[in-house]
């Protein structure tokens, strides 16, 4: 799988263990580059591509973008939509004790509309997706280990929302260097493909486990 930028020279090989990470020298095109990832991310036109097998597959859907690694809601839109589509299909695939339990609703419904005064009516069939959502079904997670949490986070959007490269701004600036080595250990152990953003380089924690591959713009703008 490739990330392309129709206005690069190199292009971006995602491969297992294998860490990508893009310095940006210049603040304007720093700048750029992030706005541009936003809007790409929101469906719309760029310069940014991603293919795989030699074939362009949709940057919206196949890849994401954490913007902020302080405000992570791993109970997001795009994750809940995903949960409930899961729950979804477990319905189905269980119908024999999902009509058992909407019979028990709905003669509960008739009993409340016979002992009301009020000339009400119900829907004959109960939508399942609906019935789900009483139940506020949402991801667990602990608040103690926030590198955890991140981690966490990625995994949710690689297995569950068939995500396959992740964008993240200033890994290292967050980070110390025990936690940078233990976050490289554990998405590569998870099979979890990242492209982090800085605007300075900082060391290379390249070791036998994982790569990390640095790929600096310099302050005029040239690829180094």
């Amino acid at each position: 799988m490739k990330i392309i930028n129709r206005e690069w020279h190199r292009q971006i090989e995602l491969e297992e263990n294998v860490i990508h990470t893009l310095v940006f020298e210049n603040k304007l095109y720093y700048r750029e580059i992030i706005l541009e990832l936003l809007k790409q991310h929101k469906g719309l036109e760029g310069n940014f591509v991603l293919s795989e097998k030699n074939r362009e597959i949709a940057f919206d859907k196949y890849s994401y973008f954490i913007s902020d690694l302080f405000n992570i809601d791993i109970n997001n839109k795009k994750i809940l939509t995903k949960v409930y589509a899961t729950l979804q299909k477990q319905v189905e695939e269980d119908i024999i004790e999902y009509n058992q339990l909407t019979s028990v609703i709905k003669r509960y419904f008739e009993r409340l509309i016979f002992n009301n005064n009020l000339d009400l009516e119900q829907d004959e069939e109960i939508d399942g997706m609906a019935l789900l959502k009483l139940g506020d079904f949402k991801i667990h997670f602990e608040e103690s280990n926030y590198l955890e949490k991140i981690i966490k986070y990625m995994r949710i959007l690689i297995d569950l929302c068939g995500v396959k490269v992740i964008f993240l701004i200033g890994l290292h600036s967050i980070f110390n260097n025990n936690e940078i080595r233990q976050f490289y250990k554990e998405i590569c152990l998870n099979k979890i493909k990242i492209v982090n953003i800085e605007t300075q380089q900082f060391s290379d924690y390249s070791n036998e486990g994982y790569k990390e591959l640095i790929y600096i713009f310099d302050k005029d703008n040239c690829e180094i």
